[in-house]
């Protein structure tokens, strides 16, 4: 069997699954972990996916392919607001509960993450908190660019839905089952920010 590459992030009712870029023969070995968690939307990031998506909504799961951006690189604001509209259906306006959004580029290291980061910036964490949690749960996430772009986003004045998403969370597991501490509720972003932070997380002054 094919190996998974997954790491399911859970914060509240927010709930996805970053992963690496599947092909046609290892797909299959995707759908019953997407089953698992409850998959009903998977959003491709990265050009020219490298496999069919009739396996995956014969199982019942939207494909969005509307949400792509360069390798290595932020999201536009069309990006963002195309993704904050499915993170309301799914979690906020949907009368269905447990759903869960699945999200890949190429590696799921660095367009995926970046936007999964975006929705706990909405659901209330801290940005560098947000970057922090994701890292601990996807190993090398996130380059210098994507996280000077979390760094500086600003959230909508309305949140998400109808509702707020809180930061309290529940513990991240990645492929091998471990799990992460939730970090603790943070204060104003600004407390939180320290000069040169970018700098820190790559080991450079």
């Amino acid at each position: 069997m094919p190996r998974v590459s997954i790491s399911p992030i859970k914060v509240g009712e927010l709930s996805f699954l970053i992963l690496d870029c599947p092909s046609d023969t290892t797909l299959p070995a995707y759908l019953p972990v997407l089953e698992e968690h409850h998959v009903t939307d998977l959003v491709r990031i990265c050009e020219g996916s490298p496999y069919s998506p009739k396996p995956l909504e014969d199982s019942g799961i939207r494909v969005h392919d509307n949400m792509k951006f360069t390798d290595g690189t932020a999201p536009g604001k069309d990006v963002v607001a195309k993704w904050l509209d499915l993170n309301d259906e799914a979690f906020f306006n949907s009368t269905e509960k447990g759903r869960c959004i699945a999200v890949h580029c190429v590696s799921g290291i660095g367009r995926a993450p970046v936007l999964v980061a975006v929705s706990l910036v909405e659901g209330g964490m801290d940005s560098l908190d947000a970057i922090a949690y994701i890292r601990k749960a996807r190993r090398g996430a996130l380059n210098r660019n994507q996280i000077a772009f979390l760094d500086s986003y600003k959230k909508r004045k309305n949140g998400f839905g109808t509702k707020k998403a809180t930061p309290k969370q529940s513990a991240v597991t990645n492929g091998s089952s471990n799990s992460s501490t939730t970090p603790a509720a943070s204060g104003s972003g600004e407390d939180k920010k320290k000069s040169g932070f970018i700098s820190k997380m790559f080991g450079k002054k």
